[in-house]
């Protein structure tokens, strides 16, 4: 839960959604549980209509949020990789440097 504490705006949302037009809340007779019932269409389900949107809401929010985090994770590797060749090669220029006083003979 930590983890998706920045997501908790949907879980908010989705608690406050007002039911969509022709949705009511009902109540079994034997057990008084709430259910949703539309009227326009006899649909009836245990789920708060709009429960499903807010659910694929915040799969989607999670994927943006992981894919934005292994890219950046990915941009940080190559930087990486990148200075440690930039080193690797500097260090092999170095070594290659001809010494001040000790000229290389150049072969023609």
């Amino acid at each position: 839960l930590d983890t998706d504490k920045d997501l908790m705006w949907i879980a908010r949302e989705g608690l406050k959604a007002p039911l969509p037009e022709s949705w009511k809340p009902c109540k079994t007779i034997d057990t008084e549980e709430i259910y949703y019932f539309n009227f326009a269409n006899g649909e009836s389900t245990w789920d708060h209509p709009c429960d499903q949107y807010y659910r694929s809401l915040y799969d989607e929010e999670k994927r943006r949020r992981t894919s934005y985090h292994n890219s950046q994770q990915n941009a940080a590797t190559i930087q990486k990789e990148k200075d440690d060749v930039r080193h690797i090669v500097s260090s092999q220029l170095e070594l290659n440097r001809p010494k001040a006083g000790n000229p290389r003979q150049v072969m023609t």
